[in-house]
């Protein structure tokens, strides 16, 4: 068995732990923002300069009438995205007692923000890619899903959502398409046309839970991948749904896989996934195969990992209970496996 170590690892100074983080390309490099389990606004971490920072945020519902009455009402963040637009870097966040609101990171200032009656946040995604800055985001008790311009007071459109309770989302730009795709309570995968703003595709796993998904695309063209409790399903989104998945079930973790994300490099499509026995897991989907042996590092779950380009390097991060950050060298795996 072979041991690979993280190639960079550093917690966050609070201490906490993060819920989940997202990673934007800035003009200085690779920036991490981390939502952790306190109040009111993120961290954020520089990993080429191992730098954290803390960023305080406005509070989401200062401009709502009832604020007045909860003078020490703190942001609710447990999901994040972000992207660059107009110079700045854009923040999407809300929680499970907060609806959706956009900031100026480094000012810290609302560019939209939430009020007392907005629904409360189920999951948030930037739109990944060439593209557009967007958003997208997904509701909890409205079950909405809605696009979103960086700087928009409103969003953009509303995509059919025919899946109800959504547990993971994800969007891209790519290969003369701009998709988003999401996972429901009840093991449904919808994927969505961004730009007719209308139903794709959409798949069933008897499994039940999709806590995430990710877009990708093989040889065949664009799929979606779905991490369920027992394993990653893989389906080509522009195939028959009917159609059984590209191969089997990806299975190999020991506890239930709690987060996922993709990258193509070098020719191969990979996919990462995190779970709850602490490991961190590297897959080739076009075999199939799990590439090398699991990545340990983390005590307790790992809750979410996000893949990106490090001082010119495909890495994948790892996040979660401990509080910690774990940066794992792709390509480093790949030659060790091939």
């Amino acid at each position: 068995m072979r041991t690979q170590s993280a190639m960079l690892s550093s917690e966050v100074p609070s201490g906490s732990r993060i819920t989940d983080f997202t990673v934007v390309q800035t003009a200085a490099g690779p920036l991490i923002i981390c939502a952790d389990s306190r109040y009111g606004g993120v961290w954020t971490w520089d990993p080429l300069r191992d730098v954290w920072q803390d960023r305080p945020l406005a509070f989401a519902c200062a401009g709502d009438p009832v604020a007045a009455q909860y003078p020490d009402a703190e942001n609710d963040i447990d999901s994040v995205a972000a992207v660059v637009s107009g110079g700045r870097v854009v923040l999407a966040a809300g929680g499970d007692e907060q609806g959706i609101a956009l900031w100026d990171l480094e000012s810290g200032e609302l560019i939209r923000g939430a009020s007392f009656n907005d629904d409360y946040t189920a999951a948030i995604t930037a739109v990944r890619g060439e593209g557009p800055p967007l958003f997208v985001t997904a509701t909890q008790y409205a079950e909405e899903v809605l696009v979103w311009r960086p700087s928009a007071e409103e969003p953009l459109t509303e995509l059919p959502n025919d899946i109800g309770e959504i547990t993971g989302l994800t969007a891209a730009h790519g290969h003369g398409l701009s998709m988003a795709a999401a996972g429901g309570a009840d093991g449904v995968v919808a994927v969505w046309d961004l730009a007719q703003g209308e139903s794709l595709a959409s798949f069933y796993t008897e499994a039940g839970h999709v806590p995430a998904v990710s877009l990708a695309r093989l040889a065949a063209g664009p799929v979606v991948a779905a991490a369920v409790e027992d394993g990653i399903y893989v389906w080509d989104v522009t195939g028959d749904p009917e159609s059984d998945p590209v191969h089997d079930p990806l299975t190999g973790h020991e506890e239930t896989i709690r987060s996922l994300d993709t990258v193509t490099f070098d020719d191969r499509c990979l996919a990462v996934t995190g779970g709850d026995d602490a490991t961190v897991r590297v897959w080739d989907l076009r075999t199939g195969a799990q590439v090398g042996d699991p990545l340990s590092g983390h005590k307790g779950s790992v809750e979410t990992v996000r893949t990106a380009v490090l001082d010119g390097r495909h890495v994948a991060l790892s996040a979660g209970r401990d509080g910690r950050i774990n940066v794992w060298d792709l390509h480093a795996m790949v030659r060790t496996w091939m």
